[in-house]
């Protein structure tokens, strides 16, 4: 049975573990198992399997349009002065239903909620960098297993700039290194350097931009500056470089 999240929810290996992924509002997942308050199976964007909270899940949508900026927020009408009902984040999907004005009306599980239409793009309406996408991230707090503009972590902020950009993306840097591409020679804006369990984006102007542990946040940095002090802690030097294959979100 296939479901979408109606919140920004953590995916968690066993229902008292800590986070593995965050899904976001809108995103599709295989559930395999069900109990009582959790449901288990697989996060369908990446191919994560954990346990979702059932309360943050309604029948699948089909989405439209994705939220193409940082953070917005789901407003109970279409008026700034309604209350805003839910955070939305970066490729967070939305099923669109309506428009009234400047505002999209959108599924939100049995409820609707409205969007700033200036905040969302059709479906097949991506970015074209995702340095760009990343950068739009300097500042946002470092979360473990976070996929949102409230917080994310080094693999997080990887997966949202490339599925903004319509390109399928593993969820952590160990899968990440595993995608299809090659190693380059010479680097290029959007390749991808690891470590042993962290992993940047290349910006191809000699700076790396990474959600870190050291400045918990997104930082964009010079590139031998971050690989010199990389290097000198138990994470140890870069493993390896890609230039991921550009596949479709739809093709993971």
């Amino acid at each position: 049975m296939r479901v979408s999240a109606t919140a920004n929810v953590w995916l968690r290996p066993a229902p008292d573990a800590p986070p593995d992924r965050q899904v976001l509002v809108g995103d599709p997942f295989e559930v395999e198992e069900s109990g009582e308050d959790w449901v288990f199976g697989e996060a369908l964007k990446d191919g994560y399997w954990g346990c979702l909270l059932k309360a943050a899940t309604a029948p699948e949508i089909t989405p439209t349009h994705w939220v193409s900026v940082r953070t917005t927020w789901g407003y109970a009408a279409p008026d700034i002065k309604s209350p805003p009902v839910i955070d939305l984040h970066m490729s967070a999907r939305l099923e669109v239903v309506g428009q009234h004005g400047t505002w999209l009306e959108a599924k939100l599980g049995s409820d609707r909620m409205f969007v700033p239409a200036s905040q969302a793009k059709a479906w097949d309406d991506r970015a074209i960098n995702p340095v760009s996408v990343a950068r739009q991230f300097l500042g946002v707090p470092y979360v473990w297993a976070g996929n949102t503009g409230f917080g994310l972590d080094c693999s997080g902020l990887v997966q949202v700039a490339y599925h903004a950009c319509g390109w399928a993306c593993a969820a952590d840097s160990q899968d990440q290194k595993k995608m299809p591409g090659t190693s380059p020679e010479n680097v290029v804006s959007g390749d991808l350097m690891f470590w042993k369990d962290h992993v940047a984006i290349e910006t191809g102007e000699g700076t790396l931009i990474h959600a870190n542990a050291y400045h918990m946040s997104v930082t964009e940095e010079p590139r031998h500056v971050a690989m010199s002090r990389i290097a000198a802690t138990e994470t140890g030097p870069v493993t390896a470089r890609l230039r991921p294959e550009r596949r479709s979100l739809e093709d993971r």
